[in-house]
């Protein structure tokens, strides 16, 4: 995650606050924008910050086709430029009330995150940095090791070296294959091929249980009511997905059901080519989590 200071903001806080930006006066009538700033926090969370260059922001949030070419087509730098003024905007009118502050520094598209000073998080000087010299180096680096020597014989003795409890999930997918309208034999491969991967992203996350591709597959065209799917699969969640693909471009529309009140909580639109499924497939995986973390996530 791209932050400063030295404490780091949780993924958590991070998305608060975006909720709170994109809910603020500032946004309410930027829904282009709302969605870029969405895209580029998600793909930030996800340790994809530094793949977020000019044509993949073109392509995954406003569309291109193969042919675009950010070099005559300038849109994604003009809105950069429209989205940083309104993030600026939104924070001129809280002055300091929020604990995180999201950045768009110019130059690039991977927004940075801040966690602000509070109680416990004052801000110290910082000393004169003395001269480096190779003794000093030499005797910062014994003092390191030994440092780290005498915490790891202390936790040893301690008992702390020991395996973690796993998370608990947030809830339990069932990601079931992918749509295609279509006979072509290549279409239908590919939209196995993301459902496969989409699958196995969600369980690398590891926020959501996620039910076996194998499982699901048993409801590859099922005209089921998906409270019945989701009940045969044990899982609170289901995601649906169509694949349309166009040459080299994919298009994937994502729909996320809560299967206790039979109803879509979250409808998004991936765009991607077939050069990179691995990259589409990240991204709907992560906006899929996230999507199901804000649903899961007790009200205050």
């Amino acid at each position: 995650m791209v932050h400063t200071g030295g404490v780091e903001p949780t993924a958590d806080q991070v998305r608060d606050e975006l909720d709170r930006i994109l809910a603020s006066e500032a946004f309410a009538n930027a829904d282009r924008l709302s969605r870029f700033l969405r895209f580029i926090v998600e793909r930030t969370l996800a340790g994809e910050g530094d793949r977020l260059k000019e044509y993949a922001v073109g392509v995954g949030v406003f569309e291109r086709n193969e042919q675009y070419d950010p070099r005559v087509d300038s849109i994604v730098r003009v809105e950069a430029g429209r989205l940083r003024a309104k993030i600026d905007e939104y924070y001129r009118t809280h002055d300091g009330a929020d604990p995180i502050v999201i950045r768009l520094p110019k130059g690039g598209y991977a927004p940075v995150f801040e966690l602000r000073p509070g109680p416990g998080l004052e801000s110290h000087p910082v000393a004169a940095r003395q001269p480096d010299t190779p003794n000093r180096r030499r005797l910062a680096l014994a003092l390191g090791v030994a440092a780290i020597f005498v915490a790891a014989l202390v936790a040893w003795r301690a008992g702390v070296w020991r395996a973690a409890e796993p998370a608990t999930p947030v809830a339990t997918i069932a990601v079931l294959p992918f749509e295609v309208f279509s006979t072509d034999p290549d279409q239908q491969l590919l939209a196995a091929r993301l459902t496969d991967g989409v699958t196995s992203d969600l369980a690398r996350l590891g926020t959501l249980g996620v039910v076996s591709r194998t499982s699901a597959l048993q409801f590859a065209g099922a005209r089921r009511p998906i409270r019945e799917v989701a009940k045969a699969l044990g899982a609170d969640l289901v995601l649906e997905a169509s694949v349309e693909a166009n040459g080299e471009v994919v298009r994937v529309s994502g729909r996320l059901v809560d299967a206790a009140i039979d109803r879509k909580i979250w409808v998004e639109d991936f765009v991607g080519r077939t050069s990179d499924l691995r990259d589409l497939q990240r991204r709907i995986a992560a906006a899929t989590a996230a999507a199901a973390a804000r649903r899961a996530r007790p009200k205050s």
